[in-house]
């Protein structure tokens, strides 16, 4: 029996053994085919990986006029041009200078983004996070001198240039015509006249200038500076430690107007949207805009006009100057050798006659790029803005550009409803003005 139950066991073993090496052996082979599997895609996707993402980022998100364009024009240079992608990050209104600072001083620049000057942009050039252009524009000299030469001095600092510029901007007041037409009221030409359409309006049940307290809400605000201020005082915001007296007045005005009805109930909650958006609807008779906001507008009941002037002095005031369609690269982008050949190619590309072209038929956009051949604009709007340029006496460049931005945005336009309602004085709002400019100076070092 024991050599009966040997033989049984050798058997088993005899089986079990080839059985256990075979299970062994292809678990090996399911697992080296497994990794062979996982290493092929691996390289294979190595391999596809030739794909160079920039990160773009403007004011031309959302709900902006030229926002839709933008999108256009992006995924026109991806499809002719293989091995690139565009992520586009533009954002609509305040909510894009917030993102853009937040994004450099995380360490996380956009490699290309589109900025209007200031003190932003400054601060920027001057810590070494803008790249300086000087020498590919003048290398260049076909694309160089394909801009209007007026516009590069906004783009120059220290003598250098950092942005290349599409976009040429005014602000005027945009009229309800309609409106107006109704209630048998002349367009005001003086801010008396101003004063005077916006009792009568409000007495109609209608809001006379759609007005909010945010920094795009300050074009008003900005117009009656421009408006009574000679372009140095308007350009030298600080005079002897004080801001000069055109931006003084102006808040003066600003109240005077408020007192007089003209701007809604609830302007210091309002967002920029919905700000546009009473003028747009009928709700509001009136409002201080750029010309980017020509595409939004019906020109069969809307019109545009100088604004008010209030110095009598016969000549007309023209806020003028560069839109956020001016197109900066970060040094981090540059610093990367692939993606500075791609940025080149794509300044070059937004800049083109091409795209100028398109952005004026689409939208209206005042072009600082040469279109040989006149573009086909349907919009009498853009037709008289250029009208409006050529008649203006005085143009100047939007006082924000000149002002610190944390200033204008964190303490002017923030303590704007505060001293239109009474809460604080003249006296105090300019002193909070000076303290924070020159705590922030002293914060940047300089």
């Amino acid at each position: 029996m024991k050599d009966s139950f040997n033989k049984r066991h050798i058997l088993s073993i005899s089986f079990f053994v080839p059985l256990v090496t075979t299970l062994v052996l292809i678990i090996v082979l399911i697992l080296n085919t497994q990794k062979t599997v996982e290493e092929s895609v691996t390289i294979e996707n190595e391999e596809l990986e030739v794909n160079t993402k920039i990160r773009f980022l403007s004011p031309w998100g959302g709900s902006d006029p030229y926002a839709d364009t933008l999108s256009f024009v992006l995924q026109k240079f991806q499809e002719e041009n293989a091995g690139i992608t565009i992520v586009n990050e533009s954002l609509f209104g305040d909510d894009f200078l917030i993102k853009l600072q937040t994004d450099f001083a995380s360490g996380n620049p956009p490699d290309i983004f589109g900025l209007f000057p200031g003190s932003i942009r400054d601060l920027l050039i001057q810590r070494h996070q803008i790249t300086d252009l000087t020498d590919v524009l003048k290398k260049d000299i076909r694309w160089y001198q394909s801009f209007y030469p007026n516009m590069w001095k906004y783009v120059t600092f220290n003598k250098r240039i950092y942005g290349v510029p599409l976009e040429t901007i005014v602000e005027c007041l945009f009229v309800n015509k309609d409106i107006f037409e109704r209630y048998n009221l002349k367009v005001p030409q003086t801010l008396a006249e101003l004063i005077s359409v916006s009792k009568i309006l409000k007495s109609k049940g209608i809001i006379p200038i759609a007005f909010n307290a945010q920094p795009e809400g300050t074009y008003i605000y900005q117009n009656i500076i421009v408006s009574i201020g000679t372009k140095h005082d308007v350009e030298n915001p600080i005079k002897s430690g004080e801001f000069s007296s055109p931006y003084i007045k102006a808040l003066d005005y600003l109240k005077v107007l408020y007192k007089a009805g003209a701007f809604p109930a609830n302007y210091y909650s309002l967002t920029s949207k919905q700000r546009n958006d009473l003028f747009l609807t009928k709700k509001a008779a009136m409002i201080v805009q750029g010309s980017w906001f020509i595409p939004k507008c019906d020109p069969q009941t809307v019109d545009i006009y100088f604004f008010p002037q209030v110095n009598d002095t016969g000549k007309k005031h023209l806020i003028y100057g560069l839109g956020a369609g001016t197109f900066y690269v970060s040094s981090q982008a540059w610093q990367d050798r692939t993606k500075r050949s791609w940025a080149i190619k794509l300044l070059k590309f937004l800049t083109s006659e091409k795209v100028a072209r398109i952005f004026v038929e689409r939208t209206g956009l005042i072009s600082n790029v040469k279109i040989k051949d006149p573009p086909n604009v349907k919009n009498p709007l853009r037709s008289k803005v250029e009208r409006l340029i050529k008649e203006a006496d005085v143009l100047v460049a939007p006082p924000d550009h000149f002002v610190d931005r944390m200033v204008w945005e964190e303490v002017i336009t923030k303590n704007i409803p505060y001293y239109l309602q009474g809460t604080i004085s003249s006296k105090l709002f300019w002193e909070r003005a000076i303290k924070a400019w020159e705590e922030n100076m002293e914060k940047l070092g300089e």
